[in-house]
Formats: structure tokens, sequence, C-alpha cells
């Protein structure tokens, strides 16, 4: 391993994970390395327009290089060939249909599915779309959402069922609930009879790109422990956003997912 590039990834991570530049000193102290070494890795990167000198402070800070390379990255990225496998290997584990979708004018959008072993089972299409606020991976998805995104949400609506979510207000507890948690549920709320668990695939920002989810019929997923299903669905989800380059390891800002280490059921 080329230790000079590992020292520099690590400078890099440092000013991501701060909230203000840092000093010279600071920088070689966080990264255990030498003023020498620092000074030298950040004229470095410096001149290749990762990092700048505060006209200030002449702390460094870092540059918009980054969010550009990443803007690139992110584009290029097919989620649903990634999470694939995965989400075969979910099913698999759980033996009912799972799911992949996003969020895409305000309602769910199925990217990918895979179907059940069970002849009774849920039935969902890719292409397919349906109300974020009633469905698992909806409102796993709008847990993390912009509140006026959950208010446009709100405003629309509409009982599908005798479970369904009946007002904004009931939607923001519920959403508070999923942040807690780290999963989501939804037992009836779009489709009589439907049990499913969801939850979200997030960037080390927090960001996020989609969720997965896991449904059946209610009667039959009652039998089991809900925690078979959401944590192979945590699993499932860590594994892909590591597949995509996001390790919980490597992250030094804000905790993403602490729910998901003592999810109650």
């Amino acid at each position: 391993m080329e230790t000079t590039v590992v020292k520099a990834l690590k400078v890099l991570e440092n000013l991501v994970s701060r909230e203000s530049s840092q000093s010279l000193t600071e920088i070689a102290d966080q990264c255990g390395i030498s003023k020498s070494n620092a000074h030298r890795l950040l004229g470095t990167l410096e001149a290749c327009g990762y990092v700048r000198r505060s006209a200030s402070s002449r702390n460094y800070e870092l540059t918009l290089r980054l969010w550009e390379l990443g803007q690139r990255v992110y584009s290029q990225v097919d989620l649903r060939a990634v999470a694939a496998p995965y989400l075969r290997k979910l099913a698999i584990e759980t033996e009912e249909t799972v799911n992949l979708s996003v969020l895409d004018d305000n309602r769910v959008l199925y990217l990918d599915k895979v179907d059940s072993i069970h002849a009774v089972r849920t039935s969902v299409s890719a292409g397919d779309r349906a109300p974020a606020y009633c469905t698992a991976t909806g409102k796993a998805m709008l847990a993390h959402a912009p509140d006026d995104l959950v208010s446009a949400i709100g405003a629309t609506i509409e009982a599908f069922t005798p479970n369904t979510v009946r007002s904004l207000e009931e939607l923001r507890r519920q959403l508070d609930e999923v942040r807690e948690k780290g999963y989501s549920v939804a037992h009836g709320e779009w489709r009589r009879g439907v049990l499913g668990y969801g939850t979200a695939i997030r960037s080390l920002s927090g960001r996020v790109l989609g969720a997965i989810g896991v449904a059946g019929p209610e009667e039959r997923l009652r039998q089991s422990d809900a925690r078979r299903f959401t944590d192979a669905l945590f699993a499932t989800a860590q594994e892909i956003e590591r597949e995509l380059g996001f390790s919980e390891t490597t992250a030094q800002a804000e905790p993403i997912r602490p729910a998901r280490r003592t999810a109650r059921h």
C-alpha cells in the first residue's frame, strides 16, 4: 500500500469531517503525522486544487473539487445494478418479496424486485409507483427528507385502507419513530393484508439514495419475529452502501444510523 496516498486521503477525510478550516498543527495532530509531512501533503493537494488557504486565517480548507468529483461519480452509479445481487440474497434469506425503490415526484418508484418463493405473495413490478406516505420504503426515505417535502406530501394524503395515515401530524409522528428505530413498518396501509418493512440506503453525509423493503402477507410475516426481517434489511443496506463506497468505519462526521444498532421491536 502506498503510504503517501493513504496519508493524503486521511488529510482530506479530516478536513471533510471538520466544520471549520484547520491549521497545519491541527491537521498534523489529528492525522497522526509530522508537521513537515502534513505541510508537503497539503502543498500537493493545494496545487491540485483540492484545498486552499483561508484568506483571513491562513488555515486550510477544502475547495469544491471533491464535490465536483462526487457529483460526477454519483451520476454514473447505477443503483439498481449495484443492489441487484444483494436483493437476491435478501430474498433468499427472508423468503419474501423484496424491492428497491427511490423517491420520484413525491411518490415511490420501484426500480427492482425479487419475488418470494411462496405462491401467496405480494405483487410489485419494476416501474410501479405508490404513495410514499403509506409504503414501507416510502416512509423509510421520507424520514430523512426535507420538511418542506414531507409537508407537501402530507397535503396529498388520502385513505386507501382503514390503516392509512390520516394527517400530516400523524405522518410526522411515524417518521420520528422511523428515525429512532432505523426502519419503517407499513401494515395494510396501501394494500390490505400486506405487511412490509423498509430501510433507507444513505451516503455518509446522510443523503438518501433509495430504500430497500421486504413485504408479504401480514398473516405469514406475523408468525416470525420482526427482527428476522429488520436485521436482514440493515445488513443488506450496509452491504449496498459499502459497495457504493460508503463505509461506516470511515465516517468521522455525523452518525448516520445509530438506531440500527439498537433497533427495537
